[in-house]
């Protein structure tokens, strides 16, 4: 029901299960009062191994939330915590636009999730680009992956680069996800031999686009 709600109204459904966990308990108890006072009522309570081990799993999950809850102190903060089990949940997202006078050749290296390239109408070269990443420390790590991951080296022989590596195992935050749009102007061209990721391009300026 949590999971179900969760897809409507935003709440975290661990912090939930982590301060109302006692209340799987309540429901077991009820359970068995209401099957021995009315089903069985003058009978004997009859039990079978199946619901047993049905039971005694869901006692397992509420003694594991319990011992989470309690042992919470020993880490840093709730991110820590996160952290442990590989959950992010926050999305960290920026986006940015450069212009490079002069340019009149792009080289992209490394990875980028899409890249497009298209001709600008205004004869300039320019870069847009946005960043998104998955992260259970926004404060610590939002600037980190959005202010960097993007790196520009300008010059007449431009350089576009992802470091989006030094996240590869981060516990804190997911992999960046990365797209470019490149405007391109008629007097320059784009290396993209060694760009790796999805690609798109105007076919009016396929011929200034060097491919692998």
């Amino acid at each position: 029901i949590l999971m179900l709600v969760s897809l409507v109204v935003r709440i975290n459904v661990l912090d939930v299960l982590l301060t109302f966990w006692p209340v799987v308990l309540i429901f077991l108890g009820i359970e068995i009062l209401l099957r021995l006072f009315g089903k069985n009522a003058g009978g004997d309570l009859k039990y079978d191994g199946l619901s047993i081990l049905f039971i005694g799993c869901l006692l397992a999950l509420s003694i594991g939330f319990y011992a989470l809850t309690y042992y919470a102190g020993l880490f840093g903060s709730r991110g820590d915590v996160y952290s442990a089990f590989g959950i992010l949940n926050e999305t960290v997202f920026a986006e940015n636009s450069e212009t490079l006078s002069g340019t009149s050749e792009l080289v992209v290296f490394d990875r980028f999730d899409r890249i497009m390239v298209l001709a600008a109408a205004d004869g300039v070269l320019k870069i847009d680009y946005s960043v998104s990443a998955g992260t259970n420390d926004r404060e610590t790590y939002t600037e980190a992956v959005l202010s960097d991951v993007v790196q520009i080296e300008p010059g007449e022989r431009a350089y576009l680069r992802s470091d989006s590596m030094r996240f590869r195992d981060s516990a804190r935050v997911g992999w960046p996800m990365i797209n470019c749009v490149i405007y391109l102007p008629p007097d320059a061209t784009v290396d993209l031999s060694q760009f790796e990721g999805v690609l798109e391009y105007d076919k009016a300026i396929e011929g200034q686009i060097i491919f692998a």
